[in-house]
């Protein structure tokens, strides 16, 4: 469905992160605080959401963003919006309207797989750009990045293959740091999620499963190894398992995998060992059909899962977090939302969760009056420390001393990663 409201509304949504930097630039506008970029990046995530609850799909010159498009432009903006605020944070504006061009390109019944991946190329350019992540990240990136369009260059079977793997990996590496690195994090799991169905069924969707459930384990464990990673790898840890449940090793994991992604999302914006309670229902269905399965793929997905649940679960002995901030406040609420009511995020298109949504209330309902009865007998919460169960602080900066290496490398893989789409079939 699309309308003129809705048509003006996708447009404003894209630009207006880069229309706030230009009119900070071009009017020499006092922002030492970086307001304007961040109010253009809190634009772009309100006019998404208004257009995914609204059910609205419009079609402008070649964007024709679906309800997963919207989404994961409604989560680029606010990872953007929960970074610190510093110089980088225009450049930071610029790539939120590079991601959502690159989301959002498409026809109305055929969402492109060519802007996600050009958009993630944009974007590594950037970062290489601002000096922000080191050339090993860049370089990484760049790899994961060529890799995926070769990928999509080959098509078929073995192409998705490629893609969804190179996808997974980018989204756990890009998830470690918290620079502005994150927003990388929703283009791959677009990307991969629109090419998961082509693997789907095929002999091939089990051992690439097991792969997939390998990274999350992998990323799970490096919170018990580094403690560099030990916060931002319980976020990282989720998104392989989205699109294991996408590429359907066992019926029924579908419908688990739109929760999880949008789980991961969230899981990294506040970054807390409590952010990834979010991913309870898309994982309540996943397990559901792993039980219900048949074959050894079923017992070897179990096996990780557990695994990976471990290395989420780990508490942490003195966590380290920061005052709550409005951002916070909007992803914990979304959070709780999906976690008690995942059948009201349509577009998520999650399996029949009555059962759990009928749990969650009652537990909800369980906490409400052991908490009347604490603040009864006059138990109080002490506020300071609940904030770094539920966010993390901003990691190191990388240093620049290899700058130039990383900004050449960045570019080159824009380049090749466009010689390499170039095709009829795209």
């Amino acid at each position: 469905m699309s309308s003129t409201w809705a048509e003006t509304v996708l447009v404003v949504s894209v630009l207006a992160p880069l229309v706030a930097v230009v009119l900070t630039v071009a009017l020499a506008l006092p922002d030492d605080e970086r307001r304007i970029p961040v109010a253009g990046c809190a634009v772009t995530a309100a006019g998404a959401v208004v257009l995914l609850v609204g059910g609205q799909h419009p079609d402008v010159a070649r964007l024709a963003p679906d309800d997963l498009a919207l989404a994961a432009l409604a989560g680029i903006a606010l990872l953007a919006i929960g970074r610190r605020a510093d110089d980088h944070t225009p450049l930071v504006a610029v790539m939120v309207t590079v991601g959502g061009i690159g989301v959002t390109a498409g026809l109305p019944t055929r969402p492109s797989t060519v802007g996600p991946l050009s958009a993630i190329a944009a974007v590594l350019v950037l970062l290489a750009l601002s000096r922000g992540v080191h050339v090993l990240g860049v370089a990484t990136g760049a790899a994961l990045s060529v890799g995926a369009a070769i990928g999509v260059h080959i098509g078929g079977t073995g192409g998705a293959t490629a893609v969804v793997l190179t996808m997974a990996v980018l989204a756990v590496i890009a998830s470690v740091p918290r620079h502005a690195v994150p927003l990388v994090v929703p283009l791959a799991l677009v990307l991969a999620l629109r090419v998961a169905p082509t693997i789907a069924g095929q002999s091939s969707a089990r051992a690439t499963a097991v792969v997939l459930g390998l990274v999350g384990v992998v990323a799970a464990a490096a919170a018990l190894t580094d403690a560099r990673w030990s916060l931002p790898a319980r976020c990282a840890a989720l998104a392989p398992w989205a699109l294991v449940a996408a590429i359907a090793p066992v019926p029924g994991t579908a419908g688990a995998s739109r929760a999880l992604a949008a789980a991961a999302v969230l899981a990294l914006l506040l970054g807390g060992p409590l952010a990834s309670l979010a991913a309870l229902p898309g994982a309540a269905v996943l397990v559901d059909a792993l039980a219900d399965g048949e074959g050894w793929v079923r017992v070897v997905l179990a096996v990780l899962v557990a695994l990976t649940l471990a290395g989420l679960v780990r508490p942490d002995v003195s966590p380290t977090g920061t005052r709550l901030r409005p951002i916070d406040a909007v992803g914990g609420a979304l959070g709780l939302w999906l976690l008690v009511r995942p059948s009201a995020w349509t577009w998520v298109h999650i399996s029949d969760v009555s059962a759990y949504e009928e749990g969650a209330a009652i537990a909800v309902a369980v906490a409400l009056v052991v908490g009347v009865v604490l603040a009864g007998q006059g138990a109080a919460l002490d506020r300071d420390a609940l904030p770094p169960w539920l966010v993390a602080d901003d990691g190191r900066m990388a240093h620049s001393g290899a700058a130039r290496v990383s900004a050449a490398v960045g570019i080159a893989t824009a380049i090749l990663v466009a010689l390499l789409l170039r095709s009829a079939r795209l």
